[in-house]
């Protein structure tokens, strides 16, 4: 009687943590629409600006490199927001090869392993973002064009690093959380 009270005690707690699982998934396919979303109006607003630089160039003589900067700092913001959903998808390392010689029990292992390294160096980039963008602002370092500081598009890293640093850590628990379930 002992025994069906501790696999049904297992049971809960599976369907516990399954359902935790859900709910991450939940947030994160919210979140993977906003950065999708996020990342389609960088490149929009990098297209206009770089559209209408050229107008202005070649129509009216004008040019301003402000334009030229964040036009390309937008699809840089873009690209690093984007980052996360991409890992979810396992979009980031593609290794075809391995998945057709490999057994399904292998795999989990060998994504649970990249998603660990790709963990430690997202939190290295991060530090190493931080001290760049932070020491870029103590410096007050401008851009080429001298209209805006070097640190707004140097945080585009950390912030990236931050976004990827989560979903790896997602993946981490989910790859966990499947090889527990064998």
């Amino acid at each position: 009687m002992n025994v069906n009270k501790i696999s049904i005690v297992e049971d809960k707690r599976g369907v516990r943590n399954m359902e935790k699982i859900n709910v991450l998934d939940k947030i994160t396919d919210n979140l993977d629409k906003l950065l999708e979303y996020f990342a389609i109006a960088m490149l929009g607003i990098s297209v206009l600006l770089a559209f209408s630089n050229v107008i202005m160039r070649y129509a009216f003589g004008i040019s301003h490199e402000i334009l030229a900067e964040i036009s390309i700092y937008t699809i840089v913001y873009g690209v690093f927001f984007y980052m996360g959903p991409l890992i979810r998808q396992n979009e980031h390392i593609k290794m075809s090869a391995l998945h057709e010689i490999l057994s399904e029990e292998v795999l989990v292992y060998i994504d649970l392993l990249i998603n660990i390294v790709l963990a430690l160096t997202f939190a290295f980039l991060i530090y190493g973002g931080y001290n760049w963008s932070f020491s870029l602002l103590g410096m007050n370092i401008k851009t080429l064009s001298g209209g805006m500081l070097l640190f707004v598009p140097a945080l585009a890293i950390l912030i990236g690093m931050i976004i990827g640093l989560l979903y790896s850590i997602l993946e981490i628990i989910k790859g966990i959380k499947t090889i527990s379930d064998r």
